[in-house]
């Protein structure tokens, strides 16, 4: 009986070695093919937290309306006119206008509100502050449209800053 423990001991360490020679195999194909993974993602990742250009290159808006000082009341700085946008926006741009109260829109091609906000700009009543909004919209089909940012200008007119902008399906 003690040959055949021994045996079985004997066995059983041969069992484990080989046992432990083919986990080391496993665990290497498995770290291979993990590393072969995280490559590819870390390349999407990269270009994923590049800026991308922007769909189409212009300038600031247009502003209907100035403060008192002959500056202009609203100006928007994204998105650029005639800007592609597919069911989101980000609107930023510099504001002086009363209290530094806004509305942010998206209207269709047809002047309907697609999406609105208020947002509040950093200052207002006298002093320049910046703005920012996230909207978003649907659209069934590409049409002309406009973002439009509003407020009240120091001496109490309307002050409207527009931009002509693309909308499409996403």
């Amino acid at each position: 009986m003690a040959q055949a423990g021994s045996l079985d001991v004997e066995e059983t360490e041969r069992d484990a070695a080989t046992l432990g020679g083919r986990m080391k195999i496993v665990v290497a194909v498995v770290v291979l093919g993990l590393a072969a993974t995280g490559c590819v993602g870390a390349d999407r990742a990269t270009e994923a937290l590049s800026p991308s250009p922007p769909a189409s290159v212009g300038s600031p808006a247009p502003v209907t309306s100035s403060s008192p000082t002959g500056e202009p009341s609203i100006v928007i700085e994204t998105p650029f006119v005639n800007g592609e946008l597919a069911n989101r926006v980000s609107i930023t741009g510099t504001a002086d206008v009363l209290d530094a109260s806004l509305v942010v829109r998206v209207l269709d091609g047809d002047g309907h509100e697609l999406a609105a906000t208020v947002v509040e700009a950093s200052c207002g009543d006298g002093c320049l502050g910046t703005f920012g909004a996230e909207l978003f919209f649907f659209v069934e089909r590409r049409q002309p449209g406009t973002v439009e940012v509003s407020g009240v200008s120091g001496d109490g007119d309307p002050a409207v800053a527009s931009v002509p902008v693309t909308l499409v399906p996403a």
